[in-house]
């Protein structure tokens, strides 16, 4: 008996056409991947700072209407030492005033009451959205001397409606 000879080598590895449909599909991932990814950190980044925007509306909502309820004056006049009044809220031995810094964009509430002083960050809002982000109208009153009605507008973003908070005071002082 003679010895049979192997007719043709097993197959082990892969063909030039596979190789070559592998390196394309590799190209394609890795040409795409790094776009998805950036695009996934900028809408992250986005929905970031409308988050904050809205909690920091939220958290000034908390507190607005009740201290222009609870006021017997309203004006823009200074308080507590705090710079950058927005409006300033007075009732029977507490002082209230909102304080926009526009380098920082920090909106804060400042109370005085007994001799304290409590500030309380409302939010940031981002003075690129807006020039005057946080503006303020006493009802037909630009003054602000003693409004019944006071109206916050805050902006956070130029491509959304800014959000208007209007809180009326009580008619008869406590």
């Amino acid at each position: 008996m003679t010895a049979q000879q192997p007719t043709g080598r097993p197959e082990s590895g892969f063909t030039l056409t596979e190789l070559l449909v592998t390196i394309v599909i590799v190209g394609l991932v890795a040409t795409l991947l790094p776009k998805a990814v950036v695009l996934g950190l900028r809408f992250t980044a986005g929905t970031g700072k409308r988050v904050a925007a809205t909690n920091a509306t939220g958290t000034l909502t908390r507190y607005f209407y009740d201290d222009v309820h609870s006021a017997d004056s309203v004006t823009t006049a200074p308080a507590c030492g705090a710079v950058g009044a927005i409006v300033h809220l007075s009732r029977p031995g507490t002082e209230v005033v909102y304080t926009y810094d526009p380098p920082t964009g920090a909106l804060d509430r400042v109370t005085c009451s007994g001799g304290a002083v409590v500030t309380t960050l409302l939010g940031r809002f981002d003075t690129a959205a807006s020039t005057r982000p946080v503006t303020l109208i006493c009802g037909a009153e630009t003054s602000c001397t003693s409004p019944m009605e006071v109206t916050l507008t805050v902006r956070s973003d130029p491509a959304t409606p800014p959000t208007t908070l209007t809180a009326v005071r009580r008619s008869s002082p406590s």
